[in-house]
């Protein structure tokens, strides 16, 4: 293959580390060169011969991008091309529309019928939380270049930076504390009592408070500089409502199409720091479950379960999105998690032009309309199409 037509560099490479916590992901794939990273720089580049030469130069600039939604963005596609192609279907990238000057992702065919339309999406943080973690990352950056050789260091964090926190000060201030500390007792201290035994060195800025504390290392890690002094990282809950992601993504593409002549599916993947499972799926497509108390007089009789009118199917006036055929969701999927995990599709009940069950061959979920259950119905594992195992990279 042409070196510009390639996903990743030719170059040599010798590092082994971890990624460095402001890293662009397809950076750290690029230069490591542990066997997993191998593996998948290996499989993509294979991925990325099969995908159509057209729309190569596109995928490549955006896979390789310093922005890690836009490189996971691209990714998706090239998995979801890969997946689809894998699975005895053709696949038509930006396909022309009658009429239209916009086109969804993928047509989909098998045997030359067209079968439907596919729209990728990937859902993750806001940006005003990708800004404050970028924030937060930068520090980390800083506070593990201190040599730290016979202690780690554990971070509480609670709240988030507004402006960038001073990571030199901090790293002084940590050094400092460091240099004081009387390592023997405190081993024996926190072997009695815990991590609570630990002193503990509160630092503020902005409406971010983070508490720092030593661990002191066992004998034979001490006096190792290579090693990243940041041992341990607590976090305090942060409210992220997936449900309302996931939703608000299928409303974006739902009309952009107008009407289709196919099943048009939605293909969403949830970025891990995002969250997401069957509950948080079910509240974006149904609407919110929510509880009625029934009394008679002042006594409990019972409870009644039902949904809120406010789900991307189904709103205040009845089934909605119906251009949306169903959606196919993962959660979490990185070019490491490949083999890990299946996307599910998830059938609209009241879609104008329905996905006949039969033509999918991994997990699906239909909704029984007359007992309002939820019906999972089995299906194969994409590392199994994908010709993998199921541990792999590893």
């Amino acid at each position: 293959m042409d070196k510009t037509k390639k996903l990743f560099d030719e170059i040599t490479r010798d590092y082994t580390g971890f990624r460095c916590y402001t890293e662009p992901k397809w950076n750290y794939l690029n230069r490591c060169a542990r066997l997993e990273c191998e593996r998948i720089r290996n499989l993509l580049e294979q991925w990325f011969k099969n995908f159509p030469s057209k729309a190569q130069d596109d995928l490549r600039k955006r896979f390789q991008s310093k922005k890690d939604q836009h490189h996971l963005s691209a990714f998706f596609e090239l998995y979801l091309h890969e997946l689809l192609s894998k699975s005895g279907f053709s696949v038509e990238i930006h396909p022309v529309m009658r009429n239209k000057s916009t086109h969804p992702d993928f047509k989909v065919l098998k045997d030359g019928k067209p079968l439907f339309y596919l729209e990728a999406k990937v859902v993750s943080l806001s940006d005003e939380d990708i800004s404050a973690k970028a924030r937060e990352n930068q520090v980390y950056k800083v506070l593990n270049r201190i040599k730290s050789p016979n202690s780690f260091i554990g971070v509480k964090v609670q709240g988030t930076p507004v402006t960038n926190p001073p990571g030199t000060k901090m790293r002084r201030f940590l050094e400092c504390k460091l240099s004081n500390l009387d390592l023997n007792t405190i081993a024996k201290q926190s072997e009695q009592d815990g991590f609570e035994a630990l002193p503990q060195w509160e630092w503020k800025h902005d409406d971010w408070q983070v508490i720092f504390f030593p661990i002191p290392k066992k004998l034979k890690a001490q006096a190792k500089l290579d090693v990243r002094p940041i041992g341990l990282q607590m976090y305090n809950p942060r409210l992220t409502i997936p449900h309302i992601g996931i939703k608000q993504a299928i409303q974006d593409k739902a009309t952009k199409y107008g009407e289709l002549d196919l099943p048009y599916i939605v293909a969403i993947n949830i970025m891990k720091e995002f969250g997401g499972d069957d509950i948080d799926i079910s509240n974006a497509l149904f609407g919110e479950e929510q509880v009625a108390l029934i009394f008679r007089r002042n006594e409990l009789i019972g409870k009644q379960f039902r949904r809120k009118p406010n789900g991307a199917w189904y709103g205040p006036n009845g089934p909605q999105n119906k251009r949306v055929s169903a959606v196919l969701i993962a959660v979490g999927l990185t070019p490491w998690e490949i083999a890990k995990i299946t996307p599910v599709l998830w059938h609209n009940p009241w879609a104008n032009n329905p996905l006949p069950l039969r033509i999918w061959r991994f997990p699906q979920v239909i909704l029984n309309k007359k007992s309002a259950q939820l019906r999972k119905k089995r299906g194969k594992k994409a590392w199994q199409i994908l010709g993998l195992y199921p541990d792999w990279p590893e």
